[in-house]
């Protein structure tokens, strides 16, 4: 048995897999589905370059208000209840 792994989206029921692995066409094969919540978040972070941490140290400020506790009605349609 041959294994193969790489990422992809289900779109209207259809997983498309990668041209470089075209031989496997039309092949019976068993399917097994990973679902990665953090998938695209992975792919965005690895495309982008790193950068040093502490850039904006003493350009910001957390405003105190911040911290303080949110009304109620604006909890409430967070939560759907308005």
């Amino acid at each position: 048995m041959q294994a193969i792994e790489f990422n992809s989206y289900v779109n209207e029921g259809n997983i498309k897999i990668p041209a470089n692995y075209q031989d496997w066409y039309g092949a019976k094969i068993k399917v097994i589905l990973l679902r990665q919540d953090t998938l695209t978040s992975q792919m965005e972070t690895s495309s982008r370059s790193s950068r040093p941490i502490g850039l904006a140290k003493d350009k910001f400020q957390v405003p105190p208000q911040f911290f303080e506790e949110l009304p109620e009605e604006l909890l409430d349609a967070f939560e759907g209840k308005s």
